[in-house]
């Protein structure tokens, strides 16, 4: 890493995002491994609103503007520089170090800059991630680095549109299209999960109320969801079957003595999960059928003697 070129870049880079996201603030600025200005800003970041940043600072780049240090006074750097950005607080000394790129921005550093913008060819914002309430980490690169990611990325723009099989300047309203297919979908899934979850009735196998319903295709939370109420009271068990994904959900009530784990491991051999005495989550490698997991069941709960009831 040229410490040089990311230094520089960074004050280009925070000086187009703070013109065009008015009343964003430095917290932090950290270089190595990540580049990233850790910042401050009321409202959401936008992926448009950061491409017009880039374009100000890559064009403040190109333009070849010269970069140079004045030692001055704290009260001459004020008056001097009326744009200044400077941690009053963080400076001790009376004498400032103030780094200007010509006409564009002026910050107090005393780190290792370019001579001249064009140095460092280009600036990329790779990520944006939120990490509290109004704080913001905004991750950059320079130089090859960035070109590299660059391209990069548009290799992956035109993959995700050729998977989309639309163009690229539709590979956001496909996106959001998708989306909101994919919520109407578990919207439907849920409402028959819960139809279902209404019309599933007990047999009684050896004083147990034992619901076994194959539900493949449902909504796994309302499932467990509804596994928990139907087991709270009696002396009842639950067994949901999942054949498409091959997964199964048992529990049962608190008045029921035998582990779940050890009647999974019974009427499941293959099966890999596990859970508490009460639940249990498994799934196999093998295709789980309900019509070889009734007469398990039923042998399993016939030949454990259930205590009587007090």
């Amino acid at each position: 890493m040229d410490e040089r070129k990311t230094h520089t870049g960074e004050h280009i880079l925070f000086r187009a995002l703070s013109t065009v996201f008015k009343g964003m603030s430095v917290k932090k600025v950290e270089f190595g491994k990540r580049n990233y200005f850790l910042v401050h800003y009321d409202e959401e970041f936008d992926w448009k609103g950061i491409l017009e940043a880039e374009k100000i600072a890559n064009r403040t780049i190109r333009e070849g503007r010269p970069v140079k240090k004045v030692q001055c006074f704290r009260k001459e750097a004020a008056e001097q520089f009326p744009q200044l950005r400077v941690r009053w607080d963080r400076i001790k000394e009376d004498a400032v170090t103030v780094v200007e790129v010509e006409g564009y921005d002026w910050a107090a550093c005393v780190g290792t800059h370019v001579e001249n913008t064009k140095e460092i060819e280009y600036i990329l914002v790779t990520r944006i991630t939120s990490v509290g309430k109004g704080d913001y980490e905004i991750e950059f690169e320079v130089g090859e680095k960035a070109k590299e990611e660059a391209l990069n990325r548009s290799a992956l723009a035109m993959e995700v549109s050729s998977v989309l099989k639309t163009s690229l300047d539709k590979v956001i309203p496909t996106v959001k299209n998708l989306k909101e297919t994919q919520r109407a979908l578990t919207e439907s899934v849920r409402l028959l999960t819960k139809n279902v979850a209404k019309r599933i009735t007990p047999e009684d196998i050896a004083g147990i109320s034992v619901y076994l319903e194959d539900v493949s295709g449902a909504d796994l939370k309302l499932l467990q969801k509804t596994a928990a109420q139907l087991t709270r009271e009696g002396k009842t068990l639950v067994v949901f079957i999942e054949h498409v994904n091959s997964m199964v959900v048992m529990a049962r009530s608190p008045s029921v003595s035998f582990d779940c784990r050890e009647l999974s491991r019974t009427v499941l051999p293959e099966g890999r999960g596990g859970g508490k005495p009460e639940y249990v989550m498994a799934s196999s490698t093998q295709e789980v059928d309900i019509k070889e997991m009734e007469p398990r069941i039923r042998q399993f709960l016939e030949e454990r003697e259930q205590p009587p009831e007090r």
